[in-house]
């Protein structure tokens, strides 16, 4: 008959055996350790000062820019996208005074005289001829455009709903001929004021 020993084990022992039977974690390296430390870290006053400092002045841009924008709004209260009449006005304004050539501004023509609220004006066409021109504000809230060739009136334009226009004489030096485009709203507050100069022509 074989009997079978089994040496004893105590509790103890059996313990030290499952936890050195555990793996234990890998150890992190020294580099990534320090790696993940700088990452952790917060902003340092500096930092913190540099970046306050900087929103303060975009702050403070925004703001300026901001009045000046209300100040501009108060002065000339049209809104050129909601009245494109006014912008229209302007731009053939412009293009006439700019091809305007000698005698540029004729006292009369026909039944027309220069004033405060009629400009007749001598203009170069793209085709090289030249036309006269009358602009006509007389009317309130409507500026008419009339141009006439050899006698004759070639084409008529009217816009409407616009604020009062005048213009006059603007002497600028080495610009005698330029003309200044003034208009005033409903309340009489100054919703237009510019400067346009016939250009030199070869």
């Amino acid at each position: 008959m074989v009997t079978e020993v089994y040496p004893e084990r105590s509790e103890g022992s059996v313990e030290v055996q499952r936890r050195s039977s555990m793996a234990a974690p890998p150890l992190m390296p020294r580099y990534a350790r320090h790696k993940r430390g700088k990452q952790q870290r917060g902003f340092t006053l500096m930092e913190v000062v540099v970046s306050l400092t900087l929103f303060g002045i975009f702050l403070f841009i925004i703001m300026q820019m901001t009045r000046e924008m209300a100040g501009h709004e108060k002065r000339l209260p049209v809104n050129f996208m909601s009245h494109p009449e006014v912008n229209a006005v302007l731009s053939r304004l412009r293009r006439d005074v700019s091809d305007a050539t000698e005698p540029y501004y004729p006292d009369t023509y026909q039944t027309y005289s220069q004033s405060s609220t009629t400009l007749i004006l001598y203009s170069l066409q793209a085709t090289g001829f030249a036309e006269t021109v009358v602009w006509d504000f007389s009317t309130p809230g409507v500026v008419t455009r009339r141009a006439f060739s050899v006698g004759s009136m070639t084409s008529e334009w009217i816009a409407r709903g616009v604020p009062q226009f005048k213009v006059s004489d603007y002497p600028i030096p080495q610009h005698p001929d330029s003309v200044r485009v003034q208009a005033t709203d409903q309340k009489g507050s100054l919703a237009v004021d510019q400067v346009f100069q016939p250009r030199p022509h070869s």
